[in-house]
């Protein structure tokens, strides 16, 4: 019994010594849950990584045209229509025969949710982006406490042009 609490004890000390205090902390700016607050240069200066346009332009070249033209230009498809969780949507493979049954539960999600993951104010965001081809343009985020409470994004935004609708 004693080798268990020790073990226990030593785990919970160890645990203690590698993780950040910082680590998600939730002080209203850190809705995810995800951030540490002592790490905020790191992340602004992350490449994010996706399967890419590439791939989705075989089946869909007019939406990718659409976007092209857009502020979400270099925003990657899986980003708002894959929604991170592919095991209940997106292609399972890439192998596009092989799960032609699957792919067509893709879905989209209009949600308010969606557009904040990238649109809300975060501490360790940037002010603009400067990845787009035509140069920076502007972040656009929101407070979305404030910005519109209740009204879903799209009612007003057409996210795969510029503008509104």
């Amino acid at each position: 019994m004693m080798v268990i609490v020790a073990v226990v004890i030593a785990g919970l000390v160890v645990r203690q010594m590698l993780i950040p205090k910082d680590f998600a902390a939730k002080n209203g700016d850190y809705k995810y849950q995800w951030h540490r607050l002592s790490n905020e240069d790191e992340w602004k200066r992350l490449e994010v990584k996706h399967m890419g346009r590439d791939f989705c332009k075989q089946c869909h070249p007019d939406k990718i045209e659409t976007v092209a033209d857009s502020g979400h230009q270099n925003v990657q498809c899986e980003s708002c229509h894959v929604q991170f969780n592919l095991e209940k949507k997106g292609h399972k493979t890439i192998d596009l025969k092989a799960d032609y049954k699957y792919q067509l539960d893709i879905g989209i999600d209009r949600s308010r949710e969606l557009c904040k993951r990238c649109h809300s104010k975060l501490k360790y965001r940037p002010e603009t982006y400067t990845l787009f081809s035509k140069g920076a343009i502007p972040f656009k985020m929101i407070d979305p406490e404030k910005h519109n409470p209740g009204v879903e994004c799209v009612m007003c935004h057409d996210v795969h042009k510029t503008g509104f609708k």
